[in-house]
């Protein structure tokens, strides 16, 4: 048995190196297509990898640059806003300004109006006959002496006070029609 063993080995070690050959290089053309498969999946792989790159690098690009663009827009209608908002308070101001001052200057007529009509005679009149009455007095103490003269010297200053009031506000009159004629 060993004997035909050994022929049976020989006629297959014949045979066995061209078959040998012809399925080693069966074998390496498998492997070599094998290969270039993997090398054509890899270099696949490569480009498909830089293809997400740049779409992942263009997609953080254009979300940077809306979110700058709606940040601008955003901040453009808050500037607007805010210039609205200033505008109105202003106006509002100049407005609470005007009514103040109308009010004042109704204020002011009713007063004057109060001091000129005391009995049918202003109160300037009426201030210097006090004046004038004073000055006939002639006290002999000391006390009453430096009370007449502080008495009238509230009255000079109270009359300057009242004149200085008057002119300004005719001063005031004056300005605003200046103001109104130009306008």
């Amino acid at each position: 048995m060993s004997e035909k063993k050994n022929s049976d080995s020989q006629e297959n070690n014949n045979d066995s190196p061209d078959e040998e050959i012809h399925l080693l290089s069966k074998s390496i053309n498998t492997l070599f297509s094998e290969l270039e498969m993997v090398k054509k999946s890899v270099q696949k792989r490569r480009h498909e990898n830089t293809a997400l790159k740049v779409l992942f690098y263009t997609g953080v690009f254009v979300l940077l640059a809306g979110f700058l663009y709606s940040n601008s827009v955003l901040q453009r209608a808050q500037m607007r806003s805010l210039e609205k908002n200033f505008f109105s308070v202003e106006q509002r101001l100049y407005q609470d300004i005007n009514q103040t001052k109308i009010n004042l200057e109704l204020e002011i007529q009713r007063l004057q109006k109060q001091l000129k009509k005391t009995n049918g005679t202003d109160i300037f009149t009426i201030l210097s006959h006090m004046d004038f009455a004073i000055a006939q007095i002639h006290p002999i103490q000391e006390k009453t002496i430096t009370l007449i003269n502080q008495v009238r010297l509230d009255t000079d200053e109270f009359s300057r006070l009242l004149k200085e009031q008057i002119s300004s506000h005719k001063t005031i009159k004056v300005i605003d029609q200046n103001k109104v004629i130009e306008q």
